[in-house]
């Protein structure tokens, strides 16, 4: 990982902190998934609105958008 995409990464995960943001829970649970299509990744995460923490659970490569 180039230190571009990581540092998009790290933007991506902070504004997923920013409710307005964040996918809606799903019905199967608080498992999100959003993509950085610009960087091909796609990030798999949870929300605890409890503990208010954002937790990244997966990091998959996706083809880059044209």
């Amino acid at each position: 990982m180039t230190a571009e995409t990581f540092h998009a990464l790290q933007q991506v995960l902070e504004r997923l902190g920013d409710p307005a943001l964040r996918e809606p829970p799903s019905d199967e649970g608080l498992v999100a998934r959003h993509l950085v299509p610009q960087h091909g990744l796609e990030l798999e995460y949870a929300w605890d609105e409890r503990s208010r923490t954002l937790t990244l659970l997966g990091l998959a490569r996706v083809p880059l958008s044209p």
